[in-house]
């Protein structure tokens, strides 16, 4: 009688700030629950991070092909008729009309222009990696080269050979769609790109890392909302975020401190 009548007059009744505390963790484990992974990697079996200790970067591409707009792979995004704002709940966006399955739109040039300068950045940061950035890269290229007419591998191999380096960089933007709206209420913006690491010795790509986001409002990707400011971010502060993800897992120059990828493994990231 007596513990009831300490719960009945207040003094002792922790049963609301205990149900309060597993609300907001099941609130949490159901945002985090609903969102794919933003950034995949895959290493090749002879990748050995140590071994390289210059490399050059090649200015990234963007893919040709108009995107449609509702694609919900990672080369393409849903685009949802409504403006989103942080608070939806999950499953309220309209349903897709004929016309919204037939729009498409193009990645813009200077999109992959914008991620390599911010990739370019992040390397040249790492003392122990010597970085020849992508308009040194594409000087020692040939007219061929520069128009395209000559795939990856074999350009990695030309600049290999012509600046004597230990591996090639470059990339591939899929995804790049502006935000439409404000910050508290938007189309949400939509990044994804893929940065490659090329032998330069065969062109073998040894190493791979993708980004993809298209970002959510509060109640389904809570961290991601508190990551990015509590608001709807720009396509480009969406790709420097993704930047910043992929690059923390690229092991070059990372000296012994860096992640040492298992071969051929695929892994994901949040």
């Amino acid at each position: 009688m007596r513990g009831i009548c300490l719960a009945i007059n207040g003094r002792s009744n922790p049963l609301p700030g205990r149900f309060l505390v597993m609300s907001l963790i099941g609130w949490w484990c159901l945002g985090v629950g609903c969102v794919p992974p933003k950034v995949q990697i895959q290493a090749a079996p002879q990748f050995d991070p140590s071994r390289i200790s210059s490399l050059a970067i090649l200015p990234f591409q963007t893919i040709k092909t108009p995107q449609l707009a509702n694609s919900s792979t990672r080369g393409g995004v849903r685009d949802p008729e409504e403006i989103r704002t942080q608070f939806r709940l999950p499953g309220t966006d309209q349903a897709d009309g004929p016309e919204s399955r037939t729009v498409r739109y193009v990645v813009p040039v200077t999109a992959a222009h914008r991620i390599t300068l911010q990739v370019a950045s992040v390397l040249a940061s790492r003392p122990s990696l010597r970085v020849i950035g992508p308009e040194a890269s594409s000087a020692v290229l040939g007219k061929e080269h520069l128009e395209g007419e000559s795939s990856w591998p074999v350009i990695a191999q030309e600049v290999g050979t012509r600046l004597k380096v230990d591996g090639v960089l470059t990339g591939l933007v899929r995804t790049y769609r502006e935000r439409e709206g404000s910050k508290l209420g938007a189309k949400p913006a939509a990044v994804g790109f893929e940065v490659y690491l090329l032998s330069p010795s065969d062109g073998m790509v040894l190493w791979t890392g993708e980004f993809f986001e298209e970002q959510k409002p509060l109640n389904q990707d809570v961290v991601g909302f508190f990551e990015k400011g509590g608001g709807f971010v720009t396509a480009n502060e969406l790709a420097e975020l993704g930047v910043q993800k992929v690059m923390k897992v690229f092991p070059v120059g990372l000296g012994e401190q860096g992640p040492r990828p298992s071969a051929s493994s695929l892994k994901e990231y949040p």
